[in-house]
């Protein structure tokens, strides 16, 4: 059992960690990353209606990604102020 609880605690920082640095990257790179989609959805080598459908679903990816990446923010504030 102890063992468990070992692989238990440093998996748990572990994951901590991944997190921490997922949003951070992501807070550092969100506004290049939302033009820059879009910049490329119109730059694409298609007819003009795909270029707007192409671009329609980079915003609904980018709007899922933030949805995702609020969810890790929200678990890391509530795990640190449990602690």
């Amino acid at each position: 059992m102890p063992k468990s609880s070992s692989f238990s605690f440093k998996y748990k920082h572990i994951l901590k960690a991944l997190i921490l640095v997922t949003t951070q990257f992501w807070s550092f790179f969100e506004s290049v990353l939302f033009v820059g989609g879009f910049i490329v959805c119109l730059m694409l080598p298609v007819v003009w209606p795909m270029k707007f459908v192409y671009a329609a679903l980079w915003f609904v990816v980018f709007y899922i990604c933030s949805n995702v990446i609020g969810v890790l923010e929200k678990y890391l504030v509530r795990n640190k102020n449990s602690e």
